[in-house]
């Protein structure tokens, strides 16, 4: 597959290239039709040469033993643009375009569908939720109320924990060295277990914060300045959401942020099994890793009659514990409350939107504009 992409600012896992190789299948675009043709009928032409591959797109000025990709690909990749809702551009993109035009007619379809029953039905009504700006507008925070609720409710430790186990995220791969990032204070990973893999196990995974890697927070050069952004993005997420002092909150915040990031594991550390793999029962939490209330923490969490889980990064699950009893309750709350509101921007007015994508998809990404409407829709149906 050939892939373009635009410079960007990544602390924790590069982005990879694929190849376009001759007997790949891929091409500039899909073809018409992914299965063989019926029977009796005629097979669709290929859409590029006599047989699907783009010769025109090699670079073959270039010797194929100095440089292979640019020697297949380097004429196409100077010659196409990266379109500007998107950080990089190849094949499967192209195909994913495709694709999603032929979905906006089916849910748009369903949409339109005043019998639609069932899944059919739920999928026309979230889309046309999506896609209904001014009800958006006029809603605000609404949608946001219980959680904030709950979050400025919090008058102890405990319910402090108990929070933090109710917003477990729990689908974290750590197989997927892009998914091994959660803005929720812990993840939760649910597989074979190391030890019996007849048993499934919980494995625990450290979390908590709002940029994707620990060198995000403590690296010097260019993340500097990702790290005011990021700063600048929170107090306007704070300002958005009519919270006063927002500047102070927001600065109090990324020092949490930091001090997380402070005692997460790196990469390499989580990467490497024979660290990650610790075995401890339910009652071992509160003396390997004091500080939070645990107790409440697996309540909220629905898993108090959980006997073991394997921690895979326990210094920072102590560490993180630690924090939790350490830090002002009053500034977790501010933690709690940015971390609820940018998770939901997308679905919230246009201005959170847009704050969002600013930080996320131009500072982070390096995209210079946001995805159409009914693209980021789609996504959310």
């Amino acid at each position: 597959m050939r892939t373009i992409q635009r410079p960007q600012w990544v602390a924790a896992a590069a982005v990879l290239s694929f190849l376009l190789l001759a007997g790949s299948g891929c091409s500039r675009s899909a073809p018409e039709s992914a299965g063989a043709a019926p029977s009796g009928a005629t097979a669709p032409k290929p859409q590029l040469g006599s047989f699907g591959f783009d010769a025109t797109g090699m670079d073959r000025a270039v010797k194929p033993g100095d440089d292979f990709f640019e020697f297949v690909n380097g004429t196409w990749v100077r010659n196409t643009e990266i379109p500007a809702d998107r950080a990089s551009y190849g094949t499967f993109v192209m195909i994913h375009e495709r694709v999603e035009k032929d979905v906006r007619a089916i849910v748009e379809g369903a949409a339109n569908d005043p019998g639609a029953t069932g899944d059919r039905r739920k999928i026309g009504e979230a889309f046309t939720a999506f896609m209904d700006e001014a009800r958006i507008e006029s809603l605000g925070l609404t949608p946001l109320k219980h959680e904030l609720e709950a979050i400025a409710a919090i008058d102890d430790r405990a319910s402090l924990a108990r929070l933090f186990g109710q917003s477990l995220r729990a689908d974290v791969d750590l197989l997927n060295a892009t998914d091994t990032y959660t803005d929720r204070l812990f993840g939760l990973w649910v597989t074979q277990n190391l030890h019996r893999p007849d048993e499934v196990a919980p494995y625990l995974v450290q979390g908590g914060l709002g940029m994707p890697d620990r060198d995000y927070y403590l690296a010097d050069g260019k993340m500097v300045d990702v790290r005011k952004a990021y700063q600048a993005h929170v107090a306007k997420l704070l300002t958005l959401a009519g919270i006063d002092d927002a500047e102070a909150r927001a600065a109090r915040i990324l020092a949490l942020e930091t001090a997380i990031a402070r005692v997460h594991a790196t990469q390499e550390q989580t990467n490497d099994v024979r660290q990650g793999d610790n075995e401890w029962q339910r009652a071992d939490f509160p003396r390997k890793a004091p500080g939070l209330e645990w107790d409440a923490f697996f309540e909220g969490a629905q898993l108090a009659v959980q006997p073991n889980f394997i921690v895979w990064q326990p210094k920072a699950i102590a560490g993180i514990s630690r924090l939790a009893a350490a830090q002002p309750l009053e500034v977790w709350k501010d933690y709690l409350t940015v971390r609820a509101i940018d998770r939901a921007s997308g679905f919230l007015p246009q201005a959170f939107a847009d704050q969002r994508f600013a930080f996320y998809g131009t500072v982070l990404a390096g995209t210079p504009q946001q995805r159409d409407r009914w693209k980021r829709s789609l996504n959310a149906v």
